[in-house]
């Protein structure tokens, strides 16, 4: 069998595997300008045709038994670092859609002054390509993430957006345990899901691993997995 062969079998065992099995997916935004409107509508419309939203208990009840209850696969919406667009432009058409968006917060990032929010960015690497709002706030309020967490998922993305295995040991802990104090304080409950720059998983760091049970997060998010840690936490919000 040549190579050509080989990547048309694996290729044929996925779409089986996919077919036959209620996996969930992932879909990943990050900054959404108002001049992709258009384009994230026929995104989300099709998203909404095909899949079923997905909370966090859904998770924790699929990663824990195996079992998926909802009549089509799941799709978690993931919004990346905590941009203020993802309020204005994205929560309105996840909701016109019926579908559930996972908020990954970098919190300092939201922590920052609307005059060091571009600083900020530019120097964590927070993509800026767009430049949207003429006051400089280009981050979420905390008012608006707590309205986010309402109805959808509010999750950490670690509280600096840098790679973790750079930092000493107290930065580390500022920003895997830190980010989750932030967000405790400003939405009145611990977050159940964590994710750092890079997307590395849990076991790969192993400095790390100690501070996201610290921190009590149930579900680490990597690259290439989701991964399930412990039962929900006491105190967390359940939805």
């Amino acid at each position: 069998m040549n190579d050509a062969d080989k990547f048309d079998r694996s290729a044929q065992d996925w779409e089986s595997a996919l077919s036959a099995n209620p996996v969930i997916r992932a879909v990943n935004f990050h900054s959404t300008p108002k001049s992709r409107v258009p384009e994230y509508r026929e995104q989300l419309s099709k998203l909404s045709a095909a899949f079923s939203p997905v909370t966090e208990d859904d998770l924790d009840q699929y990663l824990a038994t195996g079992r998926w209850l909802k009549p089509k696969p799941g799709v978690i919406i993931s919004v990346y670092e905590g941009y203020r667009n993802g309020f204005d432009v994205m929560l309105p058409l996840l909701e016109e859609f019926g579908l559930v968006g996972w908020f990954f917060i970098i919190t300092g990032f939201l922590k920052t002054p609307p005059s060091g929010q571009l600083p900020f960015a530019l120097s964590h690497s927070i993509d800026m390509a767009t430049q949207d709002y003429a006051d400089g706030r280009y981050a979420l309020s905390w008012e608006e993430l707590r309205e986010i967490d309402r109805r959808h998922v509010v999750a950490s993305h670690a509280r600096n957006h840098v790679w973790i295995d750079t930092l000493d040991a107290y930065a580390r802990e500022s920003d895997v345990v830190g980010s989750q104090q932030d967000l405790t304080e400003k939405l009145g409950h611990p977050v159940r899901s964590f994710v750092s720059y890079g997307g590395p998983a849990y076991g790969v760091y192993p400095s790390t691993d100690p501070l996201i049970d610290a921190a009590g997060y149930q579900f680490v998010f990597s690259n290439m997995k989701i991964q399930r840690l412990r039962a929900a936490p006491a105190g967390v919000q359940r939805r």
